[in-house]
């Protein structure tokens, strides 16, 4: 989101607070270069980034080459020349689950690759790149509890998409009155217009495939003029970084979608993962709400520091519940931050990281 400075506060300020000597080299331009598929621009957002490097490792010699880095972004070559010079490089992605596409071109030229999702061992292995687990986390001293009343029965901040749309219209159909905060909720002026050509690129689609991606994403499409139309009061363009913090404890129940869609493609399979806000809003102090998986399971404790649903049916009764006896969530809460702050802080992660990588001085 502009303006958000979440991974900035993720990944670089515990660093500093953790005594390391950092030089940060911002990549919007890698990332523009990405957006736009502009060779010459990536060329040269590659070749400042190795001059930086040569300059700063010749003026103090870098332990760590740590990054964040997609295909597009940089030349492969500069990660090469970078290793050369006796730096272990690493490369940290998320979102492997649906957009594996993004890193699978960079990901073998790294010494080790960073993934937040367990499940994505094999597709690095897969293409000869060396996988490291390092599962998502937060940065407490931005994501704290805030002494304010509750004054929001459930909330959900988040772009729109996936299955997010249809459990916010299950739950708003069933009397819950949840509110969804983020890219893609509120109806754009020309929603109706979209909706025209989806119409007429599912009946004009000339492969199965096409016709089948057109009708899948009008009905998505469909779903959120409705919910427009029916609960305009519930549905909200994107907040701050500040704002969504606030959220975590004015609400009485936060809730959290692991569904993806594969490469964002509604008539592609469906698949889960975990996201930054199963780490931010327990640290928040939340009473966190959010799909069960395996993984989230070696986080925290279903329904002891975190709830959990499996369905729509049960993320119902589970917020019903919960409203209805206050104080039995506050248990949860309280233990949901608990285990947060104990064990899923980013200074935690990279101690546990440098362990690994043999650089614990």
């Amino acid at each position: 989101m502009p303006g958000s400075l979440t991974w900035r506060r993720n990944l670089y300020e515990p660093l500093l607070e953790l005594g390391c000597d950092v030089v940060l080299f911002p990549a919007e331009d890698g990332r523009r270069a990405m957006m736009r598929n502009d060779r010459r621009a990536r060329a040269e957002f590659s070749q400042r980034l190795y001059e930086t490097f040569c300059c700063e490792h010749a003026r103090r010699p870098f332990d760590l080459f740590f990054s964040y880095l997609m295909d597009g972004m940089v030349d492969p070559t500069v990660i090469d020349e970078i290793r050369k010079t006796g730096v272990p490089a690493c490369n940290f992605s998320c979102n492997n689950a649906h957009q594996f596409y993004l890193v699978d071109d960079l990901a073998p030229h790294f010494d080790f690759n960073l993934h937040s999702e367990k499940s994505a061992r094999e597709k690095f292995a897969a293409i000869g790149a060396k996988p490291l687990w390092w599962p998502m986390a937060s940065n407490p001293k931005y994501f704290a509890p805030r002494d304010v009343p509750h004054t929001t029965d459930a909330s959900f901040v988040g772009a729109n998409y996936a299955l997010r749309a249809r459990y916010i219209a299950h739950l708003l159909e069933n009397g819950i009155d949840v509110h969804a905060f983020g890219p893609g909720w509120v109806r754009r002026k020309r929603a109706k217009f979209k909706r025209y050509l989806l119409l007429a690129r599912s009946m004009l689609a000339t492969s199965a495939n096409s016709a089948l991606r057109a009708s899948a994403t009008l009905a998505d499409h469909d779903l959120n003029l409705y919910l427009n139309a029916r609960f305009s009061k519930n549905v909200h363009y994107p907040v701050s970084d500040d704002e969504l913090i606030a959220l975590y404890s004015e609400s009485c129940i936060s809730l959290g979608f692991l569904e993806v869609y594969d490469r964002h493609d509604p008539s592609r399979p469906v698949n889960q993962h975990l996201h930054l806000r199963e780490f931010e809003a327990p640290m928040s102090g939340a009473l966190y709400c959010t799909g069960y998986t395996d993984e989230l399971a070696e986080m925290f404790e279903p329904d002891k520091e975190v709830l959990v649903y499996r369905n729509q049916h049960e993320l119902l009764d589970k917020v019903r519940y919960y409203l209805a006896h206050p104080d039995e969530g506050e248990e949860i809460r309280v233990a949901g931050h608990k285990r947060a702050l104990r064990d899923h802080t980013y200074h935690r992660r990279f101690q546990v990281l440098f362990r690994e990588m043999g650089l614990e001085r």
